[in-house]
């Protein structure tokens, strides 16, 4: 599935990655589905600037360090993973598709 935050009402579809399911919208009616890619995803800058748009939109407030956290966790799966800056989506995968 998609990554889904149900007590906010929305859900993030990373719509390149094979390995994430796409959000079951009849599952949960009423879901506001953002649709990205993993570049998005990979990019820290345009990972903070959609974050941010989501939280402004759905008035979420986000934790003060959110922009460090999102570099640090990019340099912790660089060196997990390796250099390929698509590990970073297929992370968070489904038990069925290990």
């Amino acid at each position: 599935m998609a990554y889904h935050w149900p007590q906010y009402g929305f859900a993030i579809e990373v719509d390149d990655d094979p390995y994430l399911l796409p959000f079951d919208e009849d599952a949960f009616p009423g879901t506001e589905v953002y649709h990205v890619t993993t570049d998005v995803i990979c990019d820290p800058e345009s990972f903070s600037a959609l974050a941010h748009h989501i939280a402004r939109i759905h008035n979420i407030e986000l934790p003060h360090d959110f922009d460090e956290l999102i570099y640090s966790r990019r340099l912790m799966l660089h060196m997990l993973f390796g250099a390929d800056p698509s590990t970073f989506a297929r992370v968070y995968t489904t038990k069925d598709a290990a």
